[in-house]
């Protein structure tokens, strides 16, 4: 793959600088392509684009939560293992960008708990909509944000059994004991009274980012983009 790149790197050379009379454009392209996928082949925008992020902690949850913020996990621990040496207050901090409609308790909750022992700061964002599991996550943060114009979704969450009735029963039982921890979580890391949870959470609680700063669920709304950089 090394020696295809070299490859690719000489043609593009050549080209820019045979079609520009001399320029040496070619050369400024290769400069943007990050070190950390020089052995790519044929690296496409996206796959390029997240190695940029990746070279600067960030990551996001753009989508369901499921079993797939296992992801996010392995690199806020390799993180973790790179700073091991180096002071907290030292260590660059991994943000983590929100824009999801929510998903799976389980996987929620771990990655709530990870949060909590990550000693490397984590801040979270949200980019747009913080909803259910999104919202869970986005007050976990050692610093959370919240851009212009967003919003949070509080509830009480929904659920769907299957199988047996003694498995549905056994079922129902974890599930309610994993809702309360994440709950009882979320409302210990914010402003919220349990008495207006209770009142609100069942009929789907929407929140703008003014109404989220107020309730403790974010530290502060961005307003320039340099306090995330």
């Amino acid at each position: 793959p090394t020696m295809i790149v070299q490859q690719m790197s000489i043609t593009i050379t050549k080209y820019f600088t045979k079609r520009n009379g001399g320029n040496t454009m070619g050369q400024e392209l290769l400069v943007a392509i990050p070190e950390s996928v020089a052995n790519l082949q044929l690296p496409n925008p996206e796959l390029r684009n997240y190695y940029r992020d990746i070279e600067h902690r960030i990551l996001y949850i753009d989508d369901q939560i499921d079993e797939n913020l296992l992801e996010l996990s392995k690199e806020i621990i390799r993180w973790n293992k790179e700073d091991k040496d180096v002071p907290i207050e030292q260590r660059i901090p991994i943000k983590i960008m929100i824009d999801s409609p929510g998903g799976d308790v389980s996987a929620t909750w771990s990655f709530i708990k990870l949060i909590e022992i990550s000693k490397t700061p984590i801040w979270t964002v949200n980019l747009c909509c913080a909803y259910s599991a999104g919202a869970d996550i986005l007050a976990a943060g050692h610093k959370r944000f919240a851009m212009p114009g967003t919003s949070v979704l509080v509830h009480s969450g929904s659920c769907y059994y299957g199988g047996t009735q003694e498995q549905a029963e056994s079922m129902k039982k974890f599930g309610d004991k994993l809702t309360k921890r994440v709950t009882e979580y979320f409302l210990g890391h914010t402003k919220i009274d349990p008495k207006v949870y209770k009142r609100k959470a069942p009929s789907d609680w929407y929140l703008d980012e003014e109404e989220a700063l107020a309730n403790g669920i974010i530290d502060e709304i961005i307003t320039d983009l340099d306090v995330l950089f």
